[in-house]
């Protein structure tokens, strides 16, 4: 069987965004318990079970008091637990690189899909700080791209540096599903494997995919492709490709907690894509619904 190779784009940060700001007082672990209390409580029986941690240190822990001689272990745990439960790239990036090594497992799949790159694009004038190295330390590749600082994606540019077959654009601080974003993908993939016009996907909240060989084709037709990828979802349909979008919530690829963007329901107002049928689900007419 071959293997459908899959590019992931983290973008900047979607509109509406609101970073966490803690309480006067407060620091952001404190802010991330007072959010998540109940995981948070899991996290501390977590490491009394499987890291040893003492009585003494789980009570403070469990108060949200700074401890500083944690071993190496808990610390990284913790870190760990407060970075996937906050908007930053940091933890879209190691959530994609979870994902990856899940597809991996994934032998007996109906497709094999290998998330080949991470690709993070930033601006050219911006020197490499921190995240940049962290992204680097977990297999994603940096990009220098003009036009970032505007918060625009330079799609044609990128694509000297896209090798998948396919490439997904998800905003840089939204939350991944694990397995169930993985079976997600598969029966995303597997509509376009049936469908060689089908170039563009939207789940219609965050995510888009792209068949890397249709913007090609424009590029090769003299068409220039644009920021905004409405419009390069036009010129795709002027040229013959389909394009699809699915609004159910439940088949979303990602996420971002209603804590840092209001009501869930705003979010299907980021909506950019509809399906060319005018709105029909876009799994019922590639069924034949």
């Amino acid at each position: 069987m071959s293997t459908t190779t899959l590019t992931a784009i983290v973008a900047g940060f979607p509109p509406g965004l609101r970073p966490p700001k803690p309480l006067p007082g407060e620091n952001m672990l404190q802010l991330v318990i007072r959010n998540y209390p109940k995981q948070w409580r899991n996290c501390v029986d977590l490491l009394r079970r499987d890291y040893n941690a003492s009585e003494a240190v789980c009570s403070k822990l469990s108060q949200g008091e700074a401890i500083a001689d944690l071993s190496p272990d808990i610390q990284q745990q913790i870190e760990r637990w407060v970075n996937f439960r906050l908007p930053t790239h940091r933890r879209t990036l190691q959530q994609l690189v979870e994902i990856r090594d899940g597809l991996k497992k994934r032998k007996g799949a109906p497709l094999q899909i290998e998330l080949s790159e991470i690709i993070w694009p930033r601006p050219k004038n911006l020197p490499d700080d921190t995240e940049a190295k962290q992204a680097a330390s977990l297999g994603a590749t940096v990009v220098r791209l003009d036009g970032q600082e505007r918060g625009l994606l330079d799609t044609e540019s990128l694509l000297n540096h896209i090798h998948g077959d396919y490439f997904w654009i998800l905003p840089g601080g939204t939350h991944l599903f694990g397995p169930t974003t993985e079976i997600a993908l598969i029966r995303v993939l597997r509509e376009f494997q049936k469908d060689p016009k089908l170039a563009l996907y939207s789940d219609q909240c965050y995510c888009t995919i792209v068949r890397s060989s249709a913007l090609r084709s424009l590029i090769a037709s003299g068409k220039k492709l644009s920021p905004d990828l409405r419009e390069n979802a036009k010129m795709l349909q002027e040229a013959g490709f389909q394009i699809a979008s699915n609004s159910d919530p439940d088949t979303r690829l990602a996420e971002i907690e209603a804590l840092y963007v209001g009501r869930d329901d705003r979010l299907r107002k980021t909506s950019k894509f509809v399906s060319e049928t005018g709105g029909t689900s876009w799994w019922r007419r590639l069924l034949g619904g």
